[in-house]
């Protein structure tokens, strides 16, 4: 992205965080709960009543020369500890390709989410909801589609897993391909004291007559408060229908209790 976008999006972070560090009491303030940078979402959600905002930067660059630059967001509130929405999708799109450039607002998706316990530290989710064509038709979906996700978190000593199972109907999709695609990802996350974080994934997706695409994703997370929380990282795929390399940074900011 140019560099007066990255500039601004670090200004936001910075901004957002400082204010967060000023409102941060010590260790009884609510934690936030980040589900980025990893593909795969966590079972749990945020505090209850708190509304969290994550957004981020992501620099996706192909073997064909192809770039796309987004803002990615979401808006995740809890009405309990076993369920809530989500709302997110991407502030800004750019594609850069040979022959193609197109750039606007991206699409949007809204989700509801429940969470199904098992036992202390381990629990199962269900994500479901649509996305909509919020984004120009050369760079968004064009129709409604669907969005279902099942998910397995569980702690294990110190580190934690995240196993995700999904899937998407396309409403719009192109002749030879599938109205269905189907995505899975494994993260693992451990802590290194209480500022500092690492998490390893894999994932991929498929689609009949579109193919299949597989990506490894390495990332580090800095807890600058309780209720802020930086991440940076890398991806690459591991196959030819794989982006080449994205780079990302981004953070979650637990913003102020609604109820």
């Amino acid at each position: 992205m140019k560099a007066c976008s990255l500039a601004f999006c670090g200004f936001a972070l910075l901004f957002t965080a400082g204010a967060a560090w000023a409102a941060d009491s010590g260790s009884d303030e609510p934690a936030a709960t980040p589900y980025r940078p990893t593909v795969s979402n966590p079972a749990d959600l945020p505090v209850p009543g708190w509304l969290e905002l994550e957004a981020g930067v992501l620099s996706d660059h192909q073997a064909d020369s192809t770039r796309t630059d987004t803002l990615p967001w979401l808006l995740k509130y809890a009405f309990d500890e076993n369920s809530g929405v989500l709302v997110g999708g991407n502030a800004f799109d750019r594609v850069r390709a040979p022959g193609q450039r197109d750039s606007g607002v991206g699409d949007t998706f809204v989700e509801y989410k429940r969470r199904l316990p098992v036992s202390e530290g381990m629990a199962f989710g269900i994500e479901a909801g649509v996305e909509l064509p919020t984004a120009p038709s050369a760079i968004g979906i064009g129709k409604p589609a669907w969005i279902a996700n099942g998910i397995f978190s569980s702690d294990i000593g110190a580190a934690h897993v995240d196993v995700n199972a999904g899937a998407t109907y396309f409403s719009e999709h192109a002749a030879q391909a599938s109205a269905w695609q189907r995505a899975w990802a494994v993260a693992l996350s451990h802590p290194f004291g209480e500022a500092f974080g690492a998490a390893l994934e894999l994932s991929g997706n498929a689609q009949r007559g579109v193919g299949h695409s597989h990506q490894a994703l390495a990332a580090l997370n800095y807890n600058a408060t309780r209720r802020v929380v930086f991440d940076f990282g890398v991806a690459y795929g591991l196959d030819r229908a794989a982006h080449d390399r994205s780079l990302f940074c981004g953070g979650t900011f637990l913003l102020g209790k609604l109820r």
